[in-house]
């Protein structure tokens, strides 16, 4: 089963999308655009190390892991992958798998914010799937990728969407028509989410937003030449867009590019850091986490009142 880029484009952050297609948007298409952008400049992925900063719940890395063949693919992230329920999403996806269990060439470890446990020089790829919108330090953690990666290792990138594009919110699901993070505030968008999705998930995917790091195109670079890399292939997604008179002022770079995939390799050593703002050319501002907890507390104390409501409920 193939997914076309508008549906994979729909669900691709919605938890209420079909899980079929959330599986398969990841398992074939993500998979295979890494292998497809890799194998434009001739590189294989078969019999090498392969590390995935962000894999998240781990279906790319599945996906990798058959259709790539490389020796060791290692998934890392902050929070802890769930194999089961990896595995209980392929074999409702009708994927075989060997023996029933994740292929021997897979592995997940839990890894710190910027810090990767892995030896020095160890990896001769290291990929990262629609993470980098979400990591509020970029260049220490690309430092880090830098050090795990062999001299002649090659970093694959891609992000979208990134913030000030159409659906950069990553709410969909909510906002189809898009920049809602320019139409609106954050307390008409957690209500529009309250009013129509799952507390849980609206929890989840307002942090979420209200945590992305804003980086752009052009700070994605900065960062990884700050961090000792050089960009050798890049691959801009622009889209047409109709502009809201909110988002107007924004440049003609931020609001039409909606994504980027690129390769990276080493350039020379990482430049030394320079203060906390040189380690951190993004704009998620500690006001916005602040707001989207207040907002998120609220969210709680409704729910609390809601269970307790209920029939059966604890008083």
């Amino acid at each position: 089963m193939s997914v076309d880029n508008e549906t994979a484009a729909s669900g691709h952050y919605s938890g209420t999308s079909d899980p079929t297609i959330w599986f398969r948007s990841h398992f074939d298409q993500a998979a295979g655009e890494i292998v497809e952008f890799f194998a434009g400049d001739g590189i294989s992925l078969k019999g090498s190390r392969v590390a995935d900063v962000g894999c998240g719940d781990g279906i790319t890395d599945l996906g990798l892991a058959q259709q790539a063949e490389p020796a060791r693919l290692v998934g890392f992230d902050i929070r802890p992958t769930d194999r089961e329920h990896l595995l209980e999403l392929a074999r409702q996806a009708g994927v075989e798998l060997p023996g029933d269990g994740l292929p021997a060439n897979l592995d997940f470890i839990t890894s710190g914010e910027v810090r990767l446990p892995a030896e020095d020089r160890s990896f001769d790829y290291v990929v990262s799937w629609s993470a980098f919108e979400h990591i509020l330090e970029p260049v220490p953690l690309l430092r880090e990728i830098r050090r795990i990666l062999t001299d002649e290792g090659v970093l694959f990138i891609q992000l979208w969407p990134f913030y000030h594009s159409m659906h950069g919110t990553h709410l969909v699901d909510w906002f189809p028509e898009g920049f809602a993070q320019y139409r609106h505030d954050d307390e008409h968008i957690l209500a529009t989410m309250q009013a129509d999705g799952d507390p849980a998930l609206v929890a989840e995917m307002f942090q979420a937003y209200q945590t992305l790091n804003r980086i752009t195109a052009d700070e994605l670079l900065a960062s990884l030449r700050q961090a000792g890399f050089r960009v050798a292939k890049l691959a801009l997604q622009t889209d047409a867009v109709h502009i809201p008179e909110q988002a107007s002022h924004l440049a003609a770079s931020q609001v039409g590019i909606s994504g980027i995939k690129l390769l990276a390799v080493k350039a020379g050593e990482p430049a030394p850091p320079v203060g906390a703002a040189a380690s951190t050319p993004v704009r998620a501002g500690r006001k916005g986490v602040r707001v989207a907890r207040r907002l998120l507390q609220r969210t709680d104390s409704a729910l609390a009142r809601l269970e307790t409501s209920r029939p059966g409920g604890s008083r």
